[in-house]
């Protein structure tokens, strides 16, 4: 005879199910805010090298004050840009994980009702 009863089972296979289709449900949306952020930042790449080519265009023509305040502002554009692929890449990881886990708690709900 095996440690739960048939009633206790079914309640224990009812709840690990669920657990996993809140995994499963879970990953799909993470999968899906990192599509959405990887097309956001595909299309917007370009801007920041477009917008340092016009800064480096207009420099010239500005004050060495204003000059100096556009690279600051150009810098800072950059370093945006570096935290967005940060952002994404960290999305990438806790996706992955995710995912991970989903199907290691699946594996050890089936191993704990089989057992």
């Amino acid at each position: 005879m095996g440690l739960f009863g048939k009633k206790e089972k079914k309640a224990i296979r009812e709840f690990s199910q669920k657990n996993i289709e809140f995994l499963t449900e879970i990953g799909k949306d993470l999968e899906e805010m990192l599509d959405e952020l990887q097309e956001h930042y595909e299309t917007n790449k370009p801007s920041v090298a477009e917008f340092q080519e016009f800064a480096t265009s207009i420099s010239s023509k500005l004050s060495e004050e204003e000059a100096q305040k556009l690279q600051e502002f150009s810098d800072k554009i950059v370093k945006v840009k570096k935290c967005a692929k940060k952002g994404i890449l960290a999305l990438t990881e806790l996706a992955r994980n995710q995912r991970k886990s989903a199907r290691e708690a699946s594996r050890e709900f089936s191993e704990f009702i089989e057992s």
